[in-house]
């Protein structure tokens, strides 16, 4: 199985931000796995003018492109293969078309440090950056799209499955890049 690190196409698609004063509510969704569904209230995300003037299925969140949006074309397509660890939380997208930030519940911890090639934060400890990854991959058996734990770097992961999912129904605005790995 392959997996990849979710990363929008910010370079020839346009992205969305949100004021400052949500932030943090904002980058705090990809640190939480209890749902949010039920008191959510949608934020409103602006455009930028230097923006690319194709719209794509997953624009990127200038604030932190480790949490996905989705149009509602890529969640129709997507849910019913990632619905069992995410929850479809609406956005006021500036275009006036339904998007919703993708609030992902399921945190794994199948990094083995050990044999990763990795580097720390000497502030915090935590994994910085990852330059060739080691799985637990027994960890991961029909989990398609999932984090990594803060303390592991927190980076959002999708598998081949995902990938064959958005290629198969032509959706725009996703880079596979395989993950470097170490088996």
């Amino acid at each position: 199985m392959k997996y990849y690190v979710y990363r929008p196409d910010a370079d020839n698609f346009a992205g969305i931000g949100a004021a400052s004063e949500a932030h943090d509510e904002v980058v705090d969704i990809h640190y939480q796995n209890a749902p949010l569904l039920s008191r959510w209230t949608p934020i409103v995300f602006h455009g930028f003018e230097d923006n690319p003037p194709d719209e794509g299925d997953f624009p990127s969140l200038s604030d932190f492109w480790d949490i996905p949006v989705l149009s509602q074309r890529a969640w129709d397509t997507l849910h019913p293969l990632i619905d069992y660890c995410c929850e479809a939380l609406p956005i006021i997208h500036p275009t006036g078309k339904p998007f919703y930030i993708i609030h992902v519940m399921e945190t794994i911890d199948c990094l083995d440090e050990a044999r990763s090639e990795i580097t720390r934060n000497p502030v915090t400890n935590r994994v910085s950056r990852i330059f060739r990854y080691a799985l637990k991959t027994n960890r991961l058996r029909g989990k398609h799209i999932f984090k990594l734990p803060r303390e592991s770097g927190g980076e959002l992961l999708v598998d081949d499955v995902f990938r064959k999912a958005v290629e198969d129904n032509d959706l725009k605005g996703l880079i596979f890049k395989e993950l470097p790995r170490i088996d």
